[in-house]
């Protein structure tokens, strides 16, 4: 802390390590140690960046918290591997799925260092990895953001097994596309780059873009509805389960 030259935050719910924290740091006048909830703190209105080990559990909470943030630019963060690649999707070599893909257009991730159990008391069942998430700056010239996520949306739920099969979308984009393109019908939307999927989208006009409106909303409500089984193996039919 003698060296930063910008205001740290420290959160901490635990109240124990909230009070080690406050006799580590409280005599300085760039930290501020707060016995509060991440997930509960004020919008920010300057610009900010995040390091912390996050509990698995609140993983998808706080990336959401911190990436729909405008202000937010940087962030290093242990979480768990599998929730690196989920958000990471093609940044980090692996598929893409609805939500990297969306969040691939602003930010971009990269694996700093992978730990073993052994780095962790208690020693955890999972591997964790150092996440690296920053902003790109041109992402903010970036127009038709809802629409896009529509377009993602629909794509990645309608696309079976192919681009090509997709209701609507298929036969459309099957007249618009490059000649030289036209691979990219034959393959799953995972399968496809961010700059794959962004051509696809500039090829889609008012009419169209309006016939899937609102897809990206339907399809929170829907996965909202659902009650969220676990594979454990307390329920006898847990390898059944398609739910999780």
């Amino acid at each position: 802390t003698k060296h930063t030259k910008n205001q740290i935050l420290a959160y901490e719910l635990d109240i124990s390590l909230f009070n080690q924290l406050k006799t580590l740091f409280g005599h300085s006048n760039k930290v501020t140690v707060l016995n509060k909830n991440f997930l509960q703190a004020d919008d920010s209105n300057v610009n900010f960046c995040v390091v912390a080990n996050i509990p698995f559990m609140i993983t998808t909470a706080l990336i959401k918290r911190i990436t729909d943030d405008l202000h937010f630019q940087e962030g290093y963060l242990v979480l768990q591997k599998e929730a690196a690649y989920r958000f990471g999707g093609a940044e980090l070599e692996k598929p893409s799925g609805i939500l990297s893909t969306l969040l691939n257009v602003d930010f971009s991730f990269e694996i700093l260092h992978t730990f073993t159990a052994k780095d962790f008391v208690p020693a955890p069942q999972v591997t964790s990895v150092l996440l690296h998430i920053k902003r790109k700056q041109e992402a903010a010239k970036f127009q038709g953001r809802t629409e896009f996520a529509d377009f993602v949306a629909y794509l990645f739920n309608k696309s079976l097994p192919e681009i090509r099969r997709a209701p609507l979308l298929g036969r459309y984009l099957a007249r618009k596309i490059d000649l030289g393109r036209i691979p990219l019908m034959q393959k799953k939307p995972s399968e496809l780059s961010l700059e794959d999927i962004l051509y696809l989208f500039s090829l889609c006009d008012y009419e169209m873009l309006e016939k899937i409106s609102g897809y990206d909303e339907k399809i929170k409500e829907e996965g909202a509805s659902v009650q969220k089984i676990y594979r454990t193996r307390n329920a006898e039919d847990w390898k059944d389960r398609d739910n999780y």
